[in-house]
């Protein structure tokens, strides 16, 4: 159960942790530094963006599909450059792209935090969107509204539920969800995380439909029941911020874990910024493509 040190990445902020079963190879990304990276067989490989990286999702034809400071963008990785697809909040410079995830169909959902609150703004000012692609183009179409810091997405076995994190409100939230059309229905909150135990940041969902969210603040990772909101278990890294984590390996029983050095004291925290991998005694899903 003790979590060990998968790559010494030494990252400022490492996210969006993605296992590709087809090449057994692990995507993840450097926030701050702007950075996507592939790693198998001991060979770490560096895309650099030159924004900061929200995401980076595998896609179905090849290259990634990232959320970037300049919006949805296509990604030529790891040699080329990208090209924008769609930027729905080109009139919100403050705004940027954080966590994003593709379904189990291909649709791709990304979704935004707030850096700069324009002067006199209230409430929250993020979002979570889906992109569409159309006969001229993409679409970014916006999904759930008023979020703090758009995070953690998982849906359920039978993908009628989507689970949705936001940050800064501290919460899980499970939306009705039609597979067929990804159309988001009705919201609830289904887990509030103690203040003391950190922030929900990163999520994923085991076989048995449990959550496991990283708890930023919390040096952790958590593994909840959606059903009745009850924490299963905690589990403590050799750091202060965990940022995300995904099943990979080649049973999928390997949970990856990313973690980050900001705002750490790396003389308290030496390891903070590597990925890290254990086997929680469970599988999980698997990391899907995007169909764009």
């Amino acid at each position: 159960m003790k979590p060990e040190v998968f790559i010494k990445s030494n990252c400022i902020n490492a996210e969006g942790p993605v296992w590709d079963d087809r090449t057994q190879t692990f995507y993840f990304i450097d926030v701050e530094a702007g950075k996507v990276f592939s790693y198998k067989d001991e060979k770490l490989t560096v895309w650099k963006a030159g924004e900061k990286v929200g995401f980076a999702v595998l896609n179905e034809d090849g290259g990634v599909i990232a959320g970037l400071q300049s919006g949805f963008c296509a990604v030529d990785f790891p040699d080329g450059g990208f090209r924008i697809l769609a930027d729905p909040e080109k009139d919100m410079p403050g705004n940027r792209f954080n966590d994003g995830k593709a379904d189990p169909f291909g649709r791709l959902f990304g979704g935004t935090l707030t850096m700069t609150r324009p002067e006199g703004a209230e409430g929250p000012l993020a979002a979570l969107y889906r992109l569409d692609k159309k006969e001229n183009g993409y679409e970014a179409v916006k999904v759930i509204d008023k979020v703090g810091l758009s995070n953690g997405l998982a849906w359920n076995a039978d993908r009628t539920k989507m689970y949705f994190v936001d940050t800064d409100a501290g919460t899980v939230a499970e939306y009705k969800y039609d597979p067929s059309t990804g159309e988001i229905g009705e919201g609830r909150v289904i887990i509030a995380v103690p203040s003391e135990m950190g922030f929900p940041d990163g999520m994923s969902i085991d076989e048995n439909g449990k959550l496991w969210v990283a708890l930023w603040n919390g040096g952790a990772i958590s593994q909840w029941d959606p059903e009745t909101g009850e924490l299963l278990q905690k589990i403590d890294l050799p750091v202060k911020n965990v940022s995300s984590c995904c099943f990979g390996g080649p049973d999928m029983d390997i949970l990856f874990i990313t973690t980050a050095s900001q705002d750490t004291d790396t003389a308290q925290y030496p390891l903070a910024g590597n990925v890290f991998c254990m086997k929680p005694g469970v599988k999980g899903e698997k990391s899907y493509r995007a169909a764009i």
